[in-house]
């Protein structure tokens, strides 16, 4: 199995003015997975655009921005749909970076919600990011008997009845319409969905997962007995089938296709294989490779589309068709990306079915190679769970084993040969060959669902249990292998159809719980059945050993060690089984007897009168490790109790940290295993700036030892408040604070929570400093200069900018015009032209509408004042995200009813100043490594501790423009933040904290939609240094910068990346985000068109084993209108590429670069006349097979390439070229340069209108 796997209103994106965002960043970093270990290219080898940002749209609308900043750093920024005011948890597990907003995290907790739903990485390599998926595909769980309505914001694909549900799709664009309809304001722990739903999932993908094999299960021996599945219906779940294949040509009764847009024929492959080593007739090998049951009447459901993939209700579809067809036996060799405990709503589906229907289900276990990592469907108690075995019996290295998540039950259930299995290929020829060898339990499950069928035509009574039970009961034990890695053994096809005895396949006796307060003793049922014409009378035996400890801390603790004397028992040792009847023994079970944290495994044999074992049960029972009580209080402070959530992460794990809800008497009891843990928990409370001040308390224990039942007291009475000053005037643009802890080894917590503007406090409760591992808190301020300001008589006025509004540049004394709640009709009679507008806020009007109303009456500010109690924040703008066309500020209500009653009698006047770009920024960071110190907790650096940040924004006026800076600690991978409005062109001096493992990344975005992105590289900045960083600066041209993937060799395939649209700032990588440039790639094999893309990026696979010369062919075009400065551009590499020989291997190509430098304006535009350019050639950083740089040609235009002219270049001691020429004094340059090195690489570009003259 494939694992399932302005102050000038603008149109545009509105960016941030103030803080108006809240995010919780959790990061928890796991071990790397291993690379893919069946020559593809692993998923980051994929075909890559040069773009380094991914977005992602989540359930609750929220936008979640992710880009590569390089060095293993990414930048992440979460932007909040109107209306939203919480706050947002990120969590890095295993390498996936999950995003839960508050206002769902009570949903989550209360399993209401799929955490799917919020796992950017998997959403992203499904597919369902927005650059490739415009709706979020969702099963929605119905109570009882309500109706299976879609919800608003969503579009009904179709009814699921066997998980009491249906399959709808979200549009993106309304998706936060959809959230507001079934999100409810119940109590954080006690939330319920509206509309009747019970869960909501996400409806995931799914993707796919013979001569000699049928032999290894002992097929022939059937055959020989005259069974070959005749009668029986079998159903494939899979891509579909080739009919057309000679040994599928008349074999398929029924084909339906549940994959949108295609039809049931087959466009992958995976489906035909399956399908031929079910039941295909080996006609186009004379019968030598027909699968197991040749005669078998197959059904063809296509639930994966020709891509290998599938979604989950696709999946439910084909099994509810599959036995409404009345299929006895249904095959699928297919899986999910997560590990489930089999209540998903896929598994939920095949039991209802299996049981309804009486159908088999046969389940590939999936590929992961993993213990405890099997998805769903063959996490369902009645599937049939299929591992894989070599050709020697030997356990595939691919194989999934068990036990299954979450309950430690018995899983998978038998074992077949999945590697190396040859059978029908899709598309096949008797030129091209009719099969092909594939490996998987993919490849296992089919054989398995052949014989289930052969079974069925020798006993057509048998319900889906006793088929079953005969498979599992009767298949061969392999040396070595436990039941969690191949069930019950490796299916033998001939014991199972000579067989006239059968027992239940496995028992288990379950999952005990600590404090071990179940029943003493637990007793499994184990029935025998006797198909034969005697009685027979069978010797009992029953052993049992220890399998390991817990599959997350110490899978292999005593394993192997002999159950305790007495832990294990039968109520008999022999039973006699009447012929065509049955007979039972009792199992008994006493977990007491058992260490804790103990698996255990063992088998009951029964044997005959000559010793020879008949049947085999395989049985199993999980004694939980020790648990105990922490009981969490938490408290505001006021030292009252308090609601809120802690979140707790146990050392030694990689596990999912687990999220306990405190309810409104501020205390909660979880029951957790004994070790160590890092408890956290950020609780809004009362600040410090009077009666309406908001903030933020981060309060936890990153060392709570639960080695017995403890108290965690949470009290934000006893918290510090955390403050940064610096010498000039400024206010907080952007606010977060950081815990980070780790245990040194793959237990790691990096949890960020960005303040939003309604906060003007944060407090931190002092910690002990910890003994083991390391901890981290730190503070991080962006401080400017006011955006806005108010006085009144001198008195400053405290205001709240709000989300999405315009800007105001200027000083002056306003009048100010009260207009009731702020409606259109509120202003006739009223002059308000140049004036400040005071409103009342009411849920009559949204914030949009009343900033449209105050700007069609033409008014210069419109002031809200708040009906509630605390600030207001609300978006103001216009519904395709611009700005307002007014800005607007709000008021707390006991600030803004003087001024109401001042404004009523025309006696108001309002000191106003705006300035939009501060002509300063302070990014600062204050680490406290080690503990949270009582004292020290006020940030007042030096200016000898600062490095000092020249910034020239370069560009166009008239478009929105936006920059940020991340910061980085050595232990981060994501780093919080989100663009602020920044008008280009400009400067601005920025102060920026320099102390030891601070490192900083910056991107600044402009042009029409905000398209145009360039990504700096992460920089270290020395404290007491004064440096310059440009943007958007000529020449741009396509170059690769530090934030974006290279361009790679590895064994059997490479990579090439290049940026399109590179500023000269150092590091620098531009890219158009919005796909609107037109991209023309060509790539090139010793001299053959191999590729052709409409990215600047490709990858090929496979690739010659020889030296190969690579040529890529790039054109990059933009709108000139919007881009007067290099619109075009074209690029041609030579590239000379060595094989990789090892397997692990990357070696970067030695693509070729040109810098340009030349001094212009803040526009793009050089003074005419005399000249000089500085021309550089070089290669990628630490390329393979660079040579030395050895020559380089320059030509330049002033008619847009029309006309060229050769210019001389001078080498310089420093290795660049300089070039000097006179020039006119209005129109353009383009420029032609070439460059090359000794060892045949070279680089031909030509930029039209690379800068402007003046």
């Amino acid at each position: 199995m494939i694992s399932l796997i302005s102050r000038r209103p603008r149109g545009g994106r509105a960016l941030a003015a103030a803080v108006g965002v809240v995010a919780v960043f959790t990061t928890l970093t796991g071990p790397a997975g291993p690379a893919a270990a069946d020559g593809t290219p692993p998923a980051s080898a994929a075909p890559r655009l040069s773009v380094a940002t991914r977005t992602v749209t989540l359930i609750t609308g929220h936008v979640v921005r992710v880009t590569d900043v390089g060095g293993g750093k990414k930048s992440v920024d979460v932007r909040r749909p109107h209306g939203s005011t919480g706050g947002v948890r990120t969590e890095t597990v295993g390498g996936d970076l999950y995003v839960y907003p508050d206002e769902a995290l009570p949903y989550l907790a209360a399993n209401r919600l799929d955490r799917r739903l919020f796992d950017v990485t998997s959403l992203i390599e499904q597919g369902y990011d927005d650059q490739h998926s415009t709706g979020i595909p969702l099963i929605l769980g119905y109570r009882g008997k309500v109706a299976a309505t879609a919800p608003t914001g969503t579009t009904k694909v179709r009814s699921l009845r066997s998980v009491n549900g249906a399959s709808v799709r979200a549009a993106k664009k309304q998706v936060r319409k959809l959230w507001t309809s079934v999100a409810t304001d119940a109590p954080a722990d006690r939330p319920a969905l509206r509309g009747g739903l019970s869960r909501i999932w996400l409806d995931g993908r799914v993707r796919a997962t013979l001569h000699d094999s049928t032999a290894q299960i002992g097929a022939p021996a059937a055959w020989g007995s005259g069974l070959d599945g005749m009668g029986v219906k079998v159903a494939v779940l899979d891509t579909g089938a080739d009919t057309h294949h000679p040994d599928l040509a008349g074999r398929v009764s029924g084909a339906v296709s549940f994959v949108p847009g295609e039809s049931a024929e087959d466009g992958n492959g995976h489906g035909t294989h399956t399908a031929s080593t079910v039941g295909g007739s080996g006609a186009a090998s004379e019968g030598a490779e027909k699968g197991v049951a040749p005669g078998a009447d197959l059904l063809i459901g296509k639930v994966l589309a020709d891509e290998g993939y599938g979604e989950d209700s696709w999946v439910i579809a084909g099994m509810e068709w599959a036995v409404g067809q009345g299929a006895k036996v249904v095959s699928m060799s297919l899986g999910g990306s997560e590990p489930t405990d089999g209540t998903d709503p896929m598994s939920q589906a095949l039991d209802r079915l299996s049981e309804s229907s009486g159908a088999l289900f046969v389940v590939a276990a999936g590929n992961t190679g993993y213990e405890a990592s099997m998805s769903a469907p063959g996490t369902a108690g009645s599937a049939l769970t299929v591992a894989a075995v070599d050709s020697e019996d030997k356990l595939a290295y691919f194989s999934t084993t068990g036990p299954r998540y979450g309950d430690y039950a018995l899983k998978p259930d038998i074992a077949a040969p999945g590697v190396d299995i040859l059978a029908a290929k899709a598309g096949g020829s008797a030129d091209s060959g009719w099969y092909r060898t594939m490996s998987g339990t993919s490849m296992a499950t089919p054989h398995v669902a052949g014989a289930a069928a052969i079974l069925a035509q020798e006993h057509p009574d048998w319900s889906a249990p006793q088929l079953k039970d005969a498979l599992m009961s009767t298949a061969k034990p392999l040396p070595g292998l436990t039941a969690y890695q191949i069930g019950a053994g490796r299916a033998d096809l001939a014991a199972s159809t000579a067989a006239t005895v059968t027992a239940t396949g496995s028992a288990y006796f379950g999952f005990d719980a600590w404090p071990h307060g179940g029943p003493a003793a637990v007793g499994r049922t184990v029935t025998y059945r006797n198909s034969g014409d005697s009685p027979v009378t069978l010797s009992l035996g029953m052993t049992a050993s220890v399998a390991g400890g817990p599959y997350d801390v110490d899978p292999g603790a005593d394993a192997g060690t002999p159950a305790p004397e007495g832990m294990f028992a039968l109520s008999a040792d022999s039973v006699t089984v009447p012929a065509h009847g049955t007979g039972s023994v009792t199992a008994t079970a006493r977990p007491g007897l058992g260490a804790d944290g103990r698996r255990y495994l063992g088998q009951i044999s029964a044997s005959d009168a000559s010793g020879a074992v008949r049947a085999r049960t395989q049985v199993g029972l999980y004694r939980e490790e020790e648990r105990h009580p922490l009981d969490v209080t938490l408290k505001d402070r006021s030292g009252k109790p308090a609601p809120g959530f802690v979140q707790l992460q146990r050392f030694g794990t990689d596990a999912d940290p687990q999220i306990v809800p405190v309810d409104e008497t501020g205390r909660a009891t979880v029951r957790l295993r004994a070790g160590t843990y890092s408890a956290l928990s950020y609780l809004a409370v009362a600040g410090s700036h009077g009666p309406d001040s908001l903030g933020m308390a981060l309060m936890g224990d990153p060392e709570l030892v639960m080695d017995r039942g403890r108290t965690l007291v949470l009290d934000a009475s006893r918290t510090r408040e955390v403050t940064a000053e610096v010498p000039r005037r400024t206010e907080d643009r952007m606010l977060y604070m950081n815990w980070y802890r780790s245990d040194g080894g793959i237990s790691t917590v990096d949890s960020q929570y960005l303040l939003p503007s309604t906060y003007d406090s944060m407090f931190v409760l002092p910690t002990r400093k910890v003994t083991r591992g390391t901890f981290e808190y730190e503070t991080r301020w962006r401080k400017a200069y006011p955006l806005l300001s108010l006085s009144r008589d001198g008195r400053p006025v405290t205001i709240l900018g709000q989300a999405g509004t315009g800007f105001y540049e200027g000083r002056e004394r306003m009048g100010v015009v009260y207009a009731g709640s702020g409606a259109p009709a509120d202003y006739a009679g009223l002059r308000v032209k140049g004036k400040a507008v005071l409103v009342d806020r009411s849920d009559a009007l949204t914030g949009s509408q009343r900033a449209e109303a105050a700007a069609d009456a033409g008014a210069a500010l419109l002031i809200v004042v708040n009906d509630g109690p605390g600030k207001l924040l609300e978006y103001v703008g216009t519904d395709e995200g611009g700005y307002s066309g007014v800005p607007v500020a709000s008021v707390t209500t006991r600030e803004g009813r003087p001024l109401i009653e001042r404004a009523r009698h025309g006696t108001l006047r309002l000191d106003v100043e705006g300035v939009p770009d501060s002509p300063y920024v302070y990014d600062l960071v204050d680490p406290h490594p080690g503990r949270i110190p009582a004292t020290g907790l006020t940030y007042r650096p030096r200016a000898s501790e600062l490095a000092v940040v020249d910034m020239r924004f370069h560009g166009t006026t008239g478009y929105p423009s936006g920059e940020y800076r991340w910061d980085y600690r050595p232990y981060r991978t994501y780093a919080v933040g989100f663009p602020l409005r920044m008008d280009m062109p400009g400067t601005r001096t920025d102060y920026l904290s320099a102390q030891p493992g601070t490192s900083w990344a910056e991107d600044a975005i402009t042009g029409p939609g905000l398209a145009l992105e360039s990504n700096g590289a992460l920089t270290t900045y020395r404290a007491g240094t004064r440096v310059a960083s440009d943007w958007f600066a000529p020449v741009a041209h396509p170059r690769n910068g530090g934030g974006y993937w290279w361009s790679e060799r590895q064994q059997g395939f490479l990579s090439f990346n290049v940026q399109p649209w590179t500023d000269s700032g150092s590091g620098h990588g531009g890219t158009m985000q919005d796909g609107t440039a037109g991209l023309d790639l060509k790539v090139y094999q010793d001299g053959e068109l191999v590729k052709t893309s409409a990215y600047a990026s490709a990858t090929l696979w496979p690739i010659p084993t020889v030296p190969s010369t690579y040529t890529l062919d790039l054109h990059a075009e933009r709108d000139a209108a919007a881009y007067r400065l290099s619109p075009r551009t074209h690029s041609v590499w030579r590239v000379r590429s060595e094989p990789v020989t090892d397997p692990l291997g990357i070696d970067r190509m030695a693509l070729m670069q040109l810098d340009y430098g030349i001094a212009t304006d803040l526009s793009g535009n050089a003074r005419g006349g005399r000249q000089t350019l500085r021309l550089t050639g070089s290669h990628l950083p630490h390329a393979a097979g660079a040579g030395r740089v050895a020559g380089a040609t320059l030509a330049v235009s002033y008619d847009d390439g029309r006309h060229w002219r050769p210019v001389r270049l001078d080498r310089t001691a420093t290795g660049h070229w300089t070039a000097r020429f006179d020039a006119p004094h209005r129109g353009f340059v383009s420029l032609k340069a070439r460059t090359w090195d000794d060892a045949g690489n070279s680089l031909a570009q030509e930029v039209t209108r690379a800068y402007g003259l003046k």
